[in-house]
């Protein structure tokens, strides 16, 4: 299911039609490949300024940009473990996800005016919205972070806050996400002229079923995560690594080690006090990802 969009020089909408169609690849780019050539280009350079645009758009309607670089694992020849961030906000990934979220609001918009039943992917304003100050980037996302609401999934359209969006879907992705493929499905029983496939009774049981499912992958992908980043802090015990103070707690402080946006505690240390927003550098004590241990020692303000 295409989404044919037409904007004016301004990145404002015009017009935009889903249809159901048949796409020829002829070149197939590698996020580095968009890298290098997209000013080289001219398709590539408008797409590049729209998703601009877009993101622009959003960001007024209320959106928060909390993007942080992606932890990647590698496993190396010599059976050691090797941590690399990939990160999001290149110009390539900012095409990529303004375009997906593009669609997935307009999915959604479609299927809510013409009354179409479909699970649409909400989220509440967030309790606090706070400043970007002097304490930087890193704390501000870690801290405007658990300000967030929760995202919910439902069959009543709401909007979508963090993404600034009156309302919004999941419809991208239908090859690897299953409440992509449903609305996929919604979207082309619409556009044959025929009743969906599932009534909002139906897709409300499927959503019962499925939310529990999607919390728990994304709890198993976390524990996944953390497993690689312990077994890489055990093959580097006694060495030192940048942490930025997060909260100051009774009996320890809670801290962000910045080489691998990992959480952690630190326990406090007599004669020495830290603040919130304050970077230091740590030991590496002990790391054991089978027993889910790490343990720090503060070294010396950075």
């Amino acid at each position: 299911v295409s989404l044919l969009a037409t904007f004016d020089p301004k990145g404002r909408l015009l017009d935009h039609r889903f249809t159901r169609s048949i796409i020829r690849v002829r070149r197939q780019l590698s996020y580095t490949a968009v890298e290098e050539t997209y000013e080289k280009e001219e398709p590539l350079t408008r797409l590049s300024d729209l998703s601009q645009t877009l993101r622009q758009q959003r960001m007024n309607q209320g959106a928060l940009n909390l993007s942080l670089p992606e932890l990647e694992v590698r496993f190396n020849p010599d059976q050691t473990v090797s941590l690399e961030f990939i990160e999001q906000d290149t110009r390539a990934r900012m095409i990529v996800a303004e375009i997906m979220i593009l669609y997935n609001w307009l999915a959604a918009k479609f299927c809510q005016d013409h009354q179409i039943p479909v699970l649409f992917r909400t989220q509440p304003e967030p309790s606090e919205k706070l400043p970007l100050d002097e304490k930087g980037y890193l704390y501000y996302v870690f801290q405007q972070r658990r300000k967030l609401s929760p995202l919910q999934v439902q069959t009543a359209p709401a909007p979508h806050a963090g993404l600034g969006m009156p309302v919004y879907t999941h419809a991208t992705s239908p090859i690897r996400r299953y409440l992509d493929l449903l609305t996929q499905h919604q979207l082309k029983g619409a556009l044959s002229g025929q009743a969906p496939p599932w009534d909002e009774k139906e897709l409300e049981e499927i959503r019962l079923y499925v939310e529990p499912v999607i919390k728990n992958v994304a709890l198993i992908k976390r524990n996944r995560l953390r497993y690689w980043t312990l077994k890489f802090l055990s093959q580097h015990q006694g060495g030192q690594f940048a942490a930025l103070v997060l909260d100051e707690l009774k009996r320890k402080y809670r801290i962000l080690l910045e080489d691998v946006l990992m959480i952690a505690d630190l326990k406090r240390q007599n004669g020495i006090i830290l603040s919130q927003g304050q970077k230091i550098r740590v030991r590496v004590k002990k790391a054991d990802p089978w027993e889910d241990l790490l343990t720090l020692e503060y070294v010396k303000e950075a």
